[in-house]
Parts: C-alpha cells; sequence; structure tokens
C-alpha cells in the first residue's frame, strides 16, 4: 500500500516518495493502538458512542494518528501528510453500511485530533481486492470486487482469488515489487467506491499541503 500511495501522489509532488525513504515514517498498530488507550480518558470516552466499539477503534486509530502528524510537523516545520490503513475485514453477510461507518469513524477521529487533513485509507473487503483490480482484465469496471469475502477462509476470498490470479501466493515484498512493475490504473480501480474514497480524500490532502 506504501507502494500504491506513492504512485499515486508522484504526479503532483514531482518525485516518489519512494525514492526520498527519509520522507516516509509508519506506526505500528500495535503502537498505535497503545498510543490511542494512553489518550485521556474524556477523549477515549467518545469512541464509538454513536457507532459501537468495532468502529471506536477506527476513531481511536486515527486521532492518535492524527495527533502524531501535528508533532511531526511541529518538529520538522514541514506539512505532513498521513494515512491510516486498515482493511475492512467485512464479509458478504456484513451490514451494507459497515464500511461506512468505519471510514466515517477514521475521518472524524482526523478531525477531532485537529488535524484536518489526514487520510482514511480503507479497502473493500481488503487490499487484495484493490490488487486484484490490477491483475483482471476484460472489463472495464471493478466495482464487483468489493462484493467478494475478505474472510481469508473463505474458498473465493480476496486473498484466494489474487493468489490464483497471480500464479501463488506472494508476500508482502513481492506484491510491492509486482506493483512497481504494474501500477494500478487509479481511474479503473476509482470503479471501487472504497478506492474512490481513498483517492479523494489524497487529493484533498495534497491540495491542503501543496497550496
Amino acid at each position: 500500500m506504501t507502494v500504491l500511495l506513492s504512485q499515486m501522489a508522484a504526479p503532483r509532488l514531482g518525485y516518489d516518495l519512494l525514492d526520498t525513504p527519509d520522507s516516509l515514517h509508519s506506526i505500528s498498530e500495535t503502537a498505535l493502538c497503545a498510543r490511542a488507550k494512553a489518550m485521556p480518558s474524556r477523549l477515549q470516552a467518545a469512541r464509538g458512542k454513536k457507532k459501537g466499539v468495532e468502529t471506536g477503534y477506527y476513531h481511536a486509530n486515527a486521532m492518535a494518528l492524527g495527533n502524531v502528524a501535528q508533532q511531526l510537523e511541529m518538529d520538522t516545520g514541514e506539512p505532513v501528510l498521513t494515512v491510516l490503513f486498515r482493511d475492512n475485514d467485512g464479509t458478504r453477510s456484513s451490514p451494507g453500511s459497515l464500511w461506512a461507518d468505519k471510514w466515517q469513524s477514521m475521518h472524524d477521529g482526523f478531525l477531532r485530533s485537529g488535524f484536518e487533513h489526514g487520510i482514511p485509507m480503507l479497502p473493500k473487503p481488503k487490499s487484495e481486492a484493490w490488487l486484484l483490480c490490477g491483475v483482471a482484465v476484460g472489463s472495464p469496471s471493478c466495482a464487483a470486487l468489493e462484493n467478494i469475502s475478505g474472510n481469508d477462509d473463505s474458498p473465493n476470498s480476496a486473498k484466494a482469488r489474487l493468489d490464483a490470479a497471480l500464479g501463488g501466493h506472494m508476500s508482502g515484498d513481492e506484491l510491492a515489487g509486482w506493483l512497481m512493475q504494474h501500477p494500478l490504473d487509479a481511474d479503473r480501480a476509482s470503479t471501487m467506491p472504497s478506492f474512490k474514497a481513498f483517492k479523494d480524500a489524497l487529493e484533498f490532502a495534497l491540495d491542503c499541503v501543496l497550496h
């Protein structure tokens, strides 16, 4: 997903983030969750108040990451783009509103932290569906890929379908290398609402930092 982000941002930035590794910072899910739990209780109390514990997790993660981004801007004196990547991991039986609720929780969490241009990256059902859009040929639309199962135990899951399309399982590093050689068609991928939401949020964030 870092490769995908770099490919999409490069035309606006004028350079490839992967060519300037010092410009990239990452925070593990474990470390980010620890930061979220360390937030004052008055902030934690609002997590998931309206949508439940599960979406509250996304809200808290976005708040914590927004705080990190603001501190980094203060420390470096440079504008920061920050992306919160999580898989939706939904199944076909998941409520239709679940993805939208999670995405909104991430968006609202960034705003509540005071960081107004955080970027939710929430593939539906998971990142393999986005990559499948780069493998699949013959159809101008990838929208149907959002309807496959995100449950890895399903025989027709997003992960299983990607493995089959690529001729075998690839590690994260191997997938990154594959994507470098086969850049995703962002316009075609934007037929998937979850990808378009990410693309639009990225464009907004780039507008904010490049004005």
